[in-house]
């Protein structure tokens, strides 16, 4: 295979095309990556090795191991056990690696309503759950792995759907005054976006 064929392969198809080209069996290829045949690992790493072939990310969206090879470290001794070269299996490898980082790192935004109370409203446990509950807008968890403006375009068609479904108002007296958006970036950083109700007038 030349290095100009594999912009248009997925290491998987390359993986499981050496694999049927070499006439390799699976416990043979776990056996030259260095797994003993133990009843107690072997049919672990067996069905790890299943995983990885049959998922078009190699199994790098997973933080899965097993003491012996991390999701990217496996992936890397199965193509060098199967001699393929380098320069094809590194820059498609690190392109999943990339992939999987995103995923694996991404966090789904949170949405909650700022809502202002009666003066004369004492919260209690069960009213604060009530409250939280009706004032959190749920998102899918696949809206993490969106651009951040996809992601505001459904937030947005989110946050008039609830404020015309709850007409406006929280149990317990609450106005809804706006909307809180935010965005984890990671440990100990966030960005938060406000929306003010007077914004959703006409939408």
């Amino acid at each position: 295979m030349t290095i100009s064929s594999q912009s248009t392969m997925t290491l998987q198809s390359i993986i499981l095309k050496r694999i049927d080209d070499k006439k390799i069996s699976h416990q043979e290829i776990l056996k030259l990556m260095g797994y003993r045949h133990h009843p107690k690992t072997h049919d672990k790493a067996l069905k790890r090795l299943q995983r990885v072939l049959s998922a078009p990310k190699l199994g790098l969206v997973n933080t899965t191991y097993d003491f012996k090879y991390s999701s990217s470290k496996f992936v890397q001794k199965l193509c060098i056990v199967l001699e393929i070269d380098k320069k094809i299996y590194q820059p498609l490898l690190s392109d999943i690696e990339q992939h999987a980082s995103q995923v694996l790192n991404a966090i789904t935004p949170i949405v909650y309503a700022d809502v202002a109370f009666n003066e004369n409203f004492t919260p209690s446990f069960m009213s604060f759950m009530a409250v939280d509950r009706f004032k959190r807008i749920a998102l899918a968890n696949e809206v993490k792995l969106l651009s951040r403006q996809k992601q505001l375009d459904i937030i947005h068609k989110k946050i008039i759907e609830h404020y015309s479904y709850m007409q406006g108002n929280i149990p317990y007296d609450g106005r809804i005054r706006g909307y809180r958006v935010i965005f984890n970036r990671g440990t100990d950083m966030s960005e938060v976006l406000y929306v003010d109700t007077d914004n959703l007038a006409g939408n």
